[in-house]
């Protein structure tokens, strides 16, 4: 229920509606929303670190070992998934246990990443990364997988295990030197020369869209996002008449931001995988700056339906370019045949997430994050025999 109509949404009495039981029940077990949503949590994490050992086999090679988990967590038999959305929306105590366990199942997960590099059927320079990166995968499959769509259920599993595995471009060509890193300075320029009421406004938007993207919209207060911005809450009512309204006004932005670096990219870059490289390192280098930070997409669910459908139409008419694009390049011999629509969802999905985890992580310098995750899809994590 929780992912059908998000956090907000829902209350302890639609969930006790649901199982046929009266509120009071409920609260035998759970406090309050917060802290089922918080056990809801530790039961994913513990299904996530449960399919990693039961993927596992002495004697199997890490390549193998992955693709078992990835398979078994996307199978219709393994148990439903909580999304791990809003997690900064919890109380602090909660919050700290849930971030911290989901970084050991990246460690444990990148331990059979470096297994994998030391018996030779793993490419990674970074198995952190290529974990965090295999896990936001299978976090963004429920925000898009349908049981309704042209796919079955066996071919979206078989396309992403492929996609991960081999990537995306042709494995019998040798993979293509990496273009210069991507100019910021058009984007910050602009940003810089807006007047002083636009930027004092575009501020309100870069602290609402942090806090939704932290907390979502269950914990997003308007008290809080009128506090981070120096301001009144009567000062967001001036401008907007609803949180819903401040969220739609947020994520229109972000995606007017990637569809101008689309465009920006698509008109220096003709080859596909540098147009890809240089996309993710713009998102991610431009996150901290002041024309971030990159909206997540968790909370579509909260805008009001006609919000929801201006803004889904719009999204749509990205998605179906970049799938154009990617089609063109399967003509063109770069790509192999793969489907376009998993591939755009395995690219997305390594990214998306960016906000949340690297939020505290300054291990790497978002170039690293946003070049691994470009190899991943490129070249899968499967070793190349042509380098």
């Amino acid at each position: 229920m929780f992912a059908r109509h998000s956090y907000e949404r829902i209350t302890l009495e639609q969930i006790a509606s649901q199982l046929d039981m009266v509120p009071s029940a409920l609260y035998h077990y759970f406090r309050d929303k917060k802290e089922l949503i918080f056990q809801c949590y530790l039961r994913g994490l513990n299904i996530y670190s449960q399919e990693l050992e039961a993927a596992s086999e002495p004697g199997i090679d890490g390549l193998e070992i992955i693709r078992r988990f990835l398979r078994g967590r996307l199978s219709p038999d393994s148990p439903r998934m909580i999304l791990f959305t809003d997690i900064d929306a919890l109380p602090e105590k909660f919050c700290q246990i849930v971030h911290e366990s989901r970084w050991k199942n990246v460690e444990k997960l990148a331990a059979i990443v470096q297994q994998g590099v030391e018996d030779g059927s793993v490419e990674s320079n970074e198995p952190l990364l290529t974990s965090v990166a295999l896990i936001s995968i299978l976090d963004w499959v429920p925000f898009w997988f349908s049981e309704h769509d042209y796919y079955t259920h066996q071919q979206a599993i078989d396309s992403i295990d492929d996609i991960v595995t081999h990537g995306v471009c042709r494995r019998d060509l040798k993979a293509s030197v990496s273009p210069p890193l991507p100019d910021l300075s058009p984007f910050l320029e602009a940003q810089a020369g807006l007047s002083k009421r636009l930027s004092k406004f575009d501020q309100l938007l870069r602290i609402a869209s942090d806090n939704f993207n932290r907390k979502g919209a269950m914990g997003a207060s308007l008290e809080q996002i009128a506090l981070d911005a120096g301001m009144t809450r009567s000062g967001i009512y001036y401008h907007f008449d609803s949180k819903e309204d401040l969220l739609y006004a947020c994520l229109t932005r972000s995606l007017k931001r990637e569809a101008e670096i689309a465009a920006h990219v698509a008109a220096q870059w003709a080859r596909t995988s540098d147009y890809v490289i240089q996309i993710n390192r713009l998102l991610l280098m431009l996150h901290d700056t002041p024309c971030g930070p990159k909206e997540t997409y968790h909370n579509i669910n909260y805008l009001a339906q006609n919000h929801r459908n201006a803004y889904v139409s719009e999204v749509l008419s990205i998605v179906d370019a970049v799938q154009e694009r990617f089609k063109n390049s399967i003509r063109l011999g770069e790509f192999r045949g793969v489907d376009g629509y998993f591939a755009h969802r395995i690219m997305s999905g390594m990214e998306h997430w960016y906000p949340v985890w690297f939020r505290k992580c300054t291990r790497w310098p978002p170039v690293a994050v946003a070049d691994h995750f470009s190899n991943m899809f490129l070249y899968g994590i499967k070793p190349r025999s042509i380098l």
